[in-house]
């Protein structure tokens, strides 16, 4: 697959040919089904209507979001030839042995580096970026040595201390700069959830394939989730699968062999607790905790919920911590209904401040539409919050419904607003299954323990 085709003659045209260059492909020109483009030129090459694929087989690369549609439109003229999405594409170049990358400077050393892939192009906060500080952190009480791959957020700073920093805007001159820090802590176990740092892992593995051993997370139970570890399956030494539903799920709807996955339920910071107590008499505290969004987490849907709560005139009091696009409709919200006194809007929180939040709720709720294993649902219950949630991945890990908490369909979100008001009525049932989970994650989710598995299951 030396010589390529490009397909698309738009923006991004420059960015696929760059990496084609990158990896030591010829690309021979660029197709576009816009006429007015076709006999222009890209940096010399020539733009081509898709008439002059007949009779050939070359391999084109497409844009994912138009790979459908474009086999559709090849299959109409019988094309014979290979066609690969971007991101297939992308991961053949960086297993290419021939990357003009110099590691000549690089002398591996005899200890054992954790990497952990926690790059984001945005700012926001979410489980990925939590896991990746909160396992690092727990390896470091262990005297393993760690590094954090990070974007532009400093959030990262005030969790943990060994972070770098990448946020250049050319992606392959980032992918350079990453790959060689990452050559630097060889020998290591490049701990990923498929940002392109995993590129440039695979970059230096293809250099020095008996220094690192990459390792997957299956962090969401999502479709571009399991497509993107099926894509990169051949290449992985491991699959961690946070909950029992993603580990089925690779098997049976995307084919993944068993003994390339591990099921391990999320770990957390277990908080010294020697208890809790129910008020019976003081207003039933509700916490949210999440990326403040409609995609997964539907933050859009919680005024319904709170409604209801209040016009069935429940004592409760709701928490909302995180940011992101539904902040500002949150606090119209509660500025446009006077509900200062019952909904409280506290932006985001450090996770070293996340214990002392949970330890005051009384309810943790949930109403995404896909989770893995949500971290706040396990630090909300080793705290003694009572999970009221959607059937998402990571819940029947642990939930047992009706006795320590309540979970109700993805679709019919708004029975929270009755188990809600179940658990208001009975208090007594909601000292029971808080005791309960304090002591379920406490045995089931501990990153000590955790920290002590990645240990003995991950080396040379």
């Amino acid at each position: 697959m030396d010589e390529i085709i490009i397909w698309g003659a738009g923006k991004v045209a420059v960015k696929r040919l760059e990496w084609a260059a990158f990896a030591g492909y010829q690309v021979l020109f660029f197709i576009d089904n816009d006429t007015a483009k076709c006999g222009k030129r890209i940096r010399g090459i020539s733009i081509c209507s898709p008439e002059i694929l007949k009779g050939h087989k070359w391999t084109i690369v497409i844009p994912d979001v138009y790979l459908k549609e474009v086999n559709r439109q090849l299959n109409k003229i019988s094309y014979q030839g290979q066609r690969i999405g971007f991101d297939q594409f992308k991961k053949e170049a960086v297993c290419r042995k021939n990357i003009s990358i110099d590691f000549s400077d690089i002398k591996p050393g005899n200890k054992i580096c954790f990497l952990f892939d926690s790059y984001f192009a945005g700012l926001n906060w979410g489980g990925v970026e939590s896991w990746s500080c909160m396992v690092a952190n727990g390896l470091s009480n262990l005297n393993v040595e760690t590094q954090l791959i990070c974007g532009l957020n400093k959030k990262f700073d005030e969790c943990t201390t060994q972070c770098l920093h990448f946020y250049n805007k050319n992606e392959l001159d980032m992918l350079k700069e990453m790959a060689v820090n990452i050559a630097a802590f060889l020998p290591c176990i490049f701990i990923t959830h498929g940002s392109i740092a995993l590129n440039a892992a695979q970059i230096v593995k293809s250099a020095f394939p008996d220094q690192i051993k990459l390792v997957a997370v299956a962090h969401g139970d999502e479709e571009n989730t399991y497509k993107m570890l099926r894509l990169w399956s051949d290449q992985l030494d491991k699959i961690i699968c946070i909950s029992k539903k993603i580990y089925v799920e690779l098997q049976k709807k995307y084919g993944l062999k068993k003994e390339i996955l591990l099921y391990r339920p999320n770990p957390i910071q277990i908080p010294f607790l020697e208890g809790r107590r129910i008020n019976h008499e003081e207003p039933l505290r509700i916490g949210f905790a999440a990326r403040l969004r409609k995609e997964q987490k539907r933050v859009h849907l919680l005024p319904e919920i709170i409604d209801t709560c209040l016009r069935k005139g429940r004592m409760v009091e709701f928490d909302i911590v995180g940011e992101g696009d539904c902040l500002e409709l949150l606090r119209s919200y509660v500025s446009d209904r006077n509900l200062e006194n019952k909904v409280h809007i506290l932006g985001w929180m450090p996770p070293t401040e996340m214990t002392k939040f949970w330890k005051n709720e009384d309810i943790y709720l949930n109403i995404s539409d896909f989770e893995g294993m949500s971290l706040a649902m396990l630090e909300a219950m080793a705290c003694g919050a009572v999970p009221v949630v959607t059937d998402v991945s990571g819940v029947d890990d642990l939930i047992d419904d009706g006795k320590n908490g309540f979970v109700v369909p993805v679709d019919g979100w708004m029975e929270a607003a009755d188990k809600i008001e179940l658990l208001d009525k009975d208090r007594t049932m909601l000292q029971r299954a808080s005791e309960y989970n304090m002591s379920l994650i406490r045995r089931k989710c501990n990153i000590s323990d955790y920290a002590k598995w990645m240990v003995d299951t991950f080396h040379f």
